[in-house]
């Protein structure tokens, strides 16, 4: 399984490398852009309440959606707070969105350390180099975000993010691998519906080429 596993990690990084060499990255970012806006749009109309709504995002690498322009303008809207990840040894914990952001390791940029705490985080956006049918991450292999996540006691809603349609019909991960709710790229738009109750092993793919799909 371990070796299926980083067979199909190589096989989807070298694909994102090549697709971050070409010029067409702006327009598939673009799409990825469209289609996340919208889908955050109909999550937050969801939201009632004085609670500010906390949404962790992340601060793209090369081969990764530019989601800088998001970060932004998300930024500076009332009742949203904005985290990112704040590496701690095998781990990391998150801290607020805040300038400047500087370059540390692995040549990931993060926002100054922070003892701001939050009690609960509601979404969360995640890069992925690829993901396995089971909606199941497969990443750079550190297993970060993994740590982080299996430390939360509510889950937030999470979306999966790539330029590429990088996915494996057979199941290549684990259980202890972080598992989204939707997950994102330019040509598709896949969303995990649980079919039993609870019974993840069930699974349905939706594939949204346009905004109606969200609803």
């Amino acid at each position: 399984m371990s070796n299926l596993k980083s067979n199909y990690r190589k096989v989807f990084k070298d694909n994102l490398t090549k697709i971050s060499q070409k010029n067409n990255t702006i327009w598939l970012d673009y799409r990825i852009q469209s289609f996340l806006k919208i889908h955050l749009k109909h999550l937050l109309s969801k939201h009632k309440g004085k609670r500010p709504i906390t949404i962790l995002f992340y601060y793209p690498l090369p081969i990764e959606f530019d989601i800088r322009k998001l970060l932004h303008f998300y930024k500076l809207q009332k009742k949203i707070q904005i985290f990112l990840p704040f590496m701690q040894g095998i781990s990391f914990k998150i801290v607020k969105y805040r300038l400047p952001i500087q370059k540390r390791a692995f040549g990931v940029f993060e926002s100054s350390n922070s003892s701001f705490k939050i009690s609960r985080l509601d979404y969360a956006i995640v890069p992925v180099i690829g993901i396995d049918k089971t909606f199941r991450r497969i990443g750079f292999g550190k297993g970060m975000y993994d740590r982080f996540f299996s430390t939360l006691k509510t889950k937030p809603q999470t979306i999966f993010i790539c330029r590429a349609l990088n996915l494996t019909q057979c199941v290549i991960t684990q259980s202890y691998d972080l598992q989204a709710n939707t997950f994102i790229t330019p040509f598709a738009c896949l969303r995990f519906k649980d079919m039993n109750n609870g019974n993840m092993g069930s699974h349905k793919f939706y594939s949204l080429r346009s905004s109606r799909g969200w609803r």
